[in-house]
């Protein structure tokens, strides 16, 4: 038998940029239902109900906070429910039925710039700057030389982002609650380049003689520079997710991908 959580009894609402005004009017409606105390100033520290899709989601994760996600948008994939779920899943909270998700999360640093640290919760992309051309990559696994890349970029992603852009290039799903670091080369120039799952434990940096650009969750962009070091490691920050308790992570699967066919 789950024993409950604390109740929640209050959310500050994030807004995807943009959202239709009939798919706000639908979660007030579920929140008022519900009885949830509300409003429309995201706190440090609160919970936040994030009303939009996975990338509305991904930078409220950054911020520390306890999370949920309602579906408005393309995909989905990390949301508790959508807007014909919310009030249902208010009400759990509210009782204190739902799941608490502990997701690790990477912060990167440039070897110059120590003081300023990158976090994110599902990929760290260093890419070319320019259409044409190749990338080399050196990647060092505790300071020893693991292997070069010669890419158009490299994924070091999460768990939680393993079904991300790291799949689209290849890379392997990995269930969202494992503490592994994966390494996903993309469009290498050679057969023999495969995917690279770590333990969440090992430090890693990536150097390169060009100059490359470095994107954190698809969201934020960053110039690293010929010659520069961009150090990566597991960060302290956890990515918390709050979850309804029948929700199936391998159901999700079949949904969004289409696994299994006409067979599930």
């Amino acid at each position: 038998m789950t024993l409950p959580n604390s109740p929640i009894e209050h959310v500050h609402v994030l807004l995807k940029p943009l959202i239709p005004p009939e798919s706000l009017h639908a979660l007030e409606q579920a929140l008022q239902e519900a009885g949830m105390n509300y409003d429309f100033s995201p706190q440090p520290g609160g919970v936040l109900l994030c009303l939009g899709g996975d990338g509305t989601l991904l930078g409220a994760l950054r911020s520390g906070s306890a999370c949920f996600g309602v579906h408005v948008g393309n995909l989905g994939f990390l949301t508790a429910t959508n807007l014909s779920g919310v009030a249902d899943f208010l009400h759990a909270l509210k009782n204190g039925y739902y799941r608490v998700e502990k997701h690790l999360m990477l912060e990167a640093w440039l070897d110059d710039q120590e003081h300023t640290r990158f976090v994110c919760a599902n990929d760290i992309v260093v890419t070319k700057k320019d259409v044409y051309g190749i990338l080399e990559l050196q990647l060092f696994v505790e300071g020893v030389l693991a292997n070069v890349y010669q890419v158009d970029g490299l994924i070091v992603a999460t768990p939680l982002g393993s079904s991300a852009y790291n799949i689209s290039v290849g890379g392997s799903v990995v269930h969202p609650l494992c503490q592994n670091i994966l390494i996903t080369p993309i469009a290498p120039h050679s057969l023999t380049q495969r995917p690279l799952i770590l333990g969440s434990h090992v430090q890693l940096s990536i150097r390169t003689h060009k100059s490359c650009m470095i994107v954190l969750d698809g969201q934020s962009h960053h110039l690293m520079r010929p010659d520069q070091e961009l150090c990566l490691q597991q960060a302290i920050q956890q990515a918390t997710l709050l979850q309804p308790l029948e929700r199936d992570y391998f159901q999700v699967l079949r949904e969004k991908f289409s696994w299994g066919g006409g067979y599930v």
